[in-house]
C-alpha cells in the first residue's frame, strides 16, 4: 500500500526523500515541513546557530515582562514604523502578515526588554569592562611617512624636523594609503597599529617626531599629533554592556549547540527605580 501524500498545498517532493506529516508551520496555522525535514535543514543550511540564538533570546524575553503601560508606546511606535496608524488598519496588517497580537507584543518589545536585560545583568560590570578594554579603547590621530629606504626616510626626517615641509607635502613619497591623507592617519584604536608604532605613540607626547625606524620591512617617519582617551559616557557603557552580553549570549548558543545541560538564567537585579520604590503597605 502506498504511504498518504503529505498534506501540504501543492506540496513538493518529499525533501527529505521519505514522506512524512508535516508539523513545523513557515506560514500559521499551515504545516510545511517535517521535523526531520527542518533538522536537515538546519544543518545543512547553517542555520542551527540561528535557532540557537533566537531560543537564548526567546528564554531572556521571558525574564523581562513589562507592564501594559509600558508595552503600549512601543507597540504603537512599532506599528507607526509600519505605515499603521489605526485599529483597523492593526487588524489588516496582522492578517497580511499572518501574525497574532501575541506576535506583535513580542516584535514590538523585544528590543527594549533586551535592553533592559543587559542593563540589569551588565550595568554594575560596565565599568570594570571599561577599565580592563582602556588601552585598546584609547584612540591616537599621528602622521606617518613610510618608505623602503632608511637614506630617503631620514632625508624626510630632516625637512620635517627643520619645517622645510610637512607631512601633506611629503605625502607623495609615502607607500601607504596616508599618501592620499596628507599623511594622517586617525582616530584610530593604539591596538590597530603595527606594534612598532603603537609602542611609540603610547608614551608620545603630541607633536613629538620620532626618528627613521623599520617597521617590518619599511622605514617608518612618525609623528604623535593628538590623543584621544576613551571616556566612560552612556554610549561607551552600552558599548561595554553589549559587549559583556554578546559574550554571555555566545556561550549558552554553544552549549545549545554542543548538546550540552543549559544552567538557569543569571539573577536579574532590578532596576534602580524598582529597588528605590517603598515597599507595599
Amino acid at each position: 500500500m502506498s504511504p498518504e501524500p503529505s498534506p501540504r498545498l501543492n506540496p513538493p517532493e518529499p525533501l527529505s526523500g521519505v514522506p512524512e506529516t508535516p508539523a513545523v508551520e513557515l506560514a500559521p496555522a499551515i504545516p510545511w515541513l517535517s521535523v526531520n525535514e527542518t533538522n536537515r535543514l538546519l544543518r545543512q543550511q547553517g542555520l542551527a546557530k540561528a535557532m540557537a540564538q533566537a531560543f537564548v533570546i526567546d528564554e531572556l524575553l521571558q525574564q523581562v515582562p513589562l507592564s501594559e503601560a509600558e508595552e503600549q508606546p512601543l507597540i504603537k511606535a512599532f506599528l507607526k514604523a509600519q505605515e499603521v496608524e489605526s485599529d483597523g488598519a492593526m487588524a489588516e496588517w496582522l492578517e497580511t502578515k499572518r501574525l497574532s497580537f501575541e506576535d506583535l507584543r513580542v516584535l514590538a518589545t523585544r528590543e527594549a526588554r533586551l535592553l533592559q536585560w543587559r542593563q540589569r545583568r551588565y550595568g554594575e560590570a560596565a565599568e570594570n569592562r571599561f577599565l580592563e578594554r582602556k588601552l585598546a579603547l584609547d584612540q591616537v590621530i599621528y602622521s606617518m611617512l613610510r618608505v623602503g629606504e632608511q637614506g630617503l626616510a631620514e632625508e624626510l626626517h630632516q625637512r620635517l624636523k627643520q619645517g622645510e615641509a610637512d607631512f601633506a607635502e611629503l605625502a607623495p613619497f609615502s607607500q601607504g594609503a596616508e599618501q592620499h591623507s596628507g599623511g594622517r592617519i586617525g582616530p584610530l584604536p593604539l591596538t590597530a597599529a603595527h606594534e612598532q608604532l603603537a609602542s611609540r605613540l603610547r608614551i608620545s607626547r603630541p607633536g613629538q617626531l620620532w626618528e627613521p625606524f623599520l617597521a617590518g620591512d619599511v622605514w617608518v617617519v612618525l609623528r604623535l599629533e593628538q590623543q584621544l582617551p576613551a571616556q566612560l559616557n552612556e554610549v561607551m557603557r552600552s558599548k561595554m554592556m553589549d559587549e559583556l552580553f554578546q559574550g554571555w549570549l555566545q556561550e549558552r548558543v554553544a552549549l545549545l549547540l554542543r548538546g550540552e545541560p543549559l544552567p538557569p538564567l543569571p539573577y536579574l537585579p532590578p532596576l534602580e527605580a524598582e529597588s528605590a520604590s517603598p515597599p507595599p503597605a
